[in-house]
């Protein structure tokens, strides 16, 4: 047992039973909302959920065995669309695969709903070559027309383009 501290010139005092730290002004009030048991909480809630994500991250790719992605295509020109245009009652518009590509593609004339855009005529193709799609629009009002391209290369890539889109009075 240790003996009491005394300062020069006073008397030992006897011991007295631990006291409690004093309370800081910052935990006595705690924030709105908060129990006063959750004030300190808050604080280690942070870097408890860092330091979970990161097991959790390196956890994931040491048994998924995930790598980087490869690296992109550079070109990814290989599949072009051309105008959307209206004559009359028809739109018309057009999409090709160019060299070096290969594969397929869906060319697709949509018009605009309340809901989505909605395919109105599609047309199929292979190979290396243009194609050209048609829809003749009469007695289906006023819409937004727009082409569009879907393509898979022989590689294995995928290439997406919309045209231009046309304000078009069907009648």
């Amino acid at each position: 047992m240790s003996s009491p501290r005394t300062t020069p010139g006073t008397a030992p005092s006897a011991p007295s039973a631990p006291s409690k730290p004093a309370a800081s002004s910052a935990r006595s009030t705690p924030a709105p909302g908060t129990a006063p048991g959750q004030q300190r909480a808050r604080g280690r809630r942070v870097p408890r959920t860092a330091a979970a994500l990161s097991v959790l991250a390196a956890t994931t790719l040491f048994a998924t065995g995930a790598a980087p992605a490869p690296a992109a295509r550079a070109d990814l020109t290989c599949t072009s669309i051309g105008r959307t245009v209206q004559d009359g009652t028809t739109i018309s518009g057009s999409g090709a695969i160019t060299a070096p590509c290969s594969g397929g593609a869906t060319l697709v004339v949509q018009r605009s709903r309340w809901y989505g855009w909605e395919d109105m005529a599609t047309q199929n193709f292979t190979g290396q070559h243009a194609q050209t799609i048609t829809y003749d629009c009469a007695h289906t009002g006023i819409h937004d027309f727009r082409v569009y391209i879907n393509s898979q290369h022989a590689d294995g890539s995928y290439e997406f383009h919309e045209s231009n889109h046309i304000n078009a009075n069907c009648g």
